[in-house]
């Protein structure tokens, strides 16, 4: 009777004691996931195999010592730039002071010995036998004889020997101070395009008038131009 009653108590609390038994279970397995679990984690975490390994055996001077210098080429080109720089302007700065003293230093003397013919006239019309019209005559004429000698009035350098049907043979030389000189009625020319003459040299002798003038007895026709003005030569001399 008493083994009876026994099971059915039992059977009766078997479902309580089960639920009990769940519960703790529970409980147990928070009570890990809450305590035990993060130290297990922290030990082993997935990352640490993604973590740069030092080498022990470079030390920190070492390292230091690995690191490639800084390159500074840039900053020495552009300083070396600079200085080209700077060399090139006082190069111009003396180059422009020395041709401002040269042309300061020009004097200038009459192509020839002989009288002023015709003189210069730039507002003033005159009547031109040649031509047969009134005209102005932007150079001065110096009066001479065939083979008289006629010399650059400076320094410069030759840039034209032509000759042509208004001036016949003539001669330009290119002086400082953005100056031209024009020689036309000439002869037996001695200089050459490009040569570099000295005032009072000799770069030729009278010849026939030039076509435009051949009228008139022989002379020199004579002219000079500032920044491709014609002015007048007494202005010069």
């Amino acid at each position: 009777m008493k083994k009876a009653n026994g099971a059915r108590w039992w059977s009766e609390d078997k479902g309580f004691y089960m639920i009990l038994m769940l519960c703790l279970l529970a409980i147990a397995v928070a009570a890990y996931v809450l305590f035990a679990a993060p130290a297990s984690m922290e030990e082993q975490d997935p990352l640490d195999g993604y973590l740069y390994e030092a080498d022990d055996s470079v030390t920190a001077s070492e390292a230091l010592d690995r690191v490639p210098a800084m390159d500074t080429t840039p900053a020495e080109d552009a300083a070396e730039q600079e200085d080209t720089t700077e060399e090139a302007e006082d190069t111009t700065d003396t180059e422009e002071e020395e041709q401002v003293q040269t042309a300061a230093e020009l004097t200038f003397t009459p192509p020839m010995t002989g009288e002023v013919s015709r003189a210069f006239s730039s507002d003033t019309l005159e009547y031109d036998e040649t031509t047969g019209d009134w005209r102005t005559h932007e150079a001065v004429d110096y009066a001479g004889q065939k083979g008289d000698a006629v010399c650059a009035i400076a320094d410069g350098t030759v840039l034209t020997v032509g000759d042509d049907a208004i001036y016949g043979k003539y001669v330009v030389v290119s002086h400082a101070q953005d100056m031209t000189s024009l020689y036309a009625g000439l002869d037996e020319i001695s200089v050459a395009e490009g040569d570099t003459v000295s005032g009072g040299k000799q770069i030729a002798v009278l010849g026939d008038p030039m076509p435009l003038e051949q009228k008139q007895d022989v002379h020199l026709h004579f002219s000079v131009t500032k920044d491709d003005t014609a002015i007048d030569p007494n202005e010069i001399f």
